[in-house]
């Protein structure tokens, strides 16, 4: 219970943008571990970490939470245990032929007229 009002209070002292890239933290052998979720939020950590070491020695609760721990370093990191983004599924449009598969076939590779006229019949089909 301790450790959970450390790091909570921790997180909330930290800017928005840091706040919403840390998966968890944790601390062993007097460092303080940030797993994160992305590359970009590990460099905004690196980048903010003189700011995090300052909160930790001069906010009076942070000092009382956490003073348990001797924390000595600061790591982050980035967790393979990330989520991952939920992929798109994105539908194929829906539409009406436009064509009603009336068409001269102009072409002189009986392979390419074969296929224009599969052609012809698939939109023909979809028409009924």
């Amino acid at each position: 219970m301790q450790s959970q009002k450390c790091f909570d209070l921790l997180k909330k002292s930290l800017p928005a943008t840091l706040q919403k890239g840390i998966l968890f933290i944790y601390v062993k052998n007097r460092t303080l571990f940030f797993a994160l979720k992305h590359p970009a939020y590990k460099m905004e950590f690196d980048y903010k970490l003189s700011l995090i070491k300052n909160l930790l020695t001069t906010l009076p609760p942070l000092q009382e939470a956490c003073g348990c721990y001797k924390i000595e370093r600061l790591k982050a990191f980035v967790s393979k245990f990330a989520p991952k983004e939920k992929e798109s599924t994105q539908s194929v449009p829906k539409y009406k032929e436009r064509s009603s598969g009336e068409f001269e076939i102009e072409c002189k590779n009986e392979r390419v007229k074969e296929e224009f006229i599969k052609l012809k019949e698939t939109i023909r089909c979809s028409k009924a």
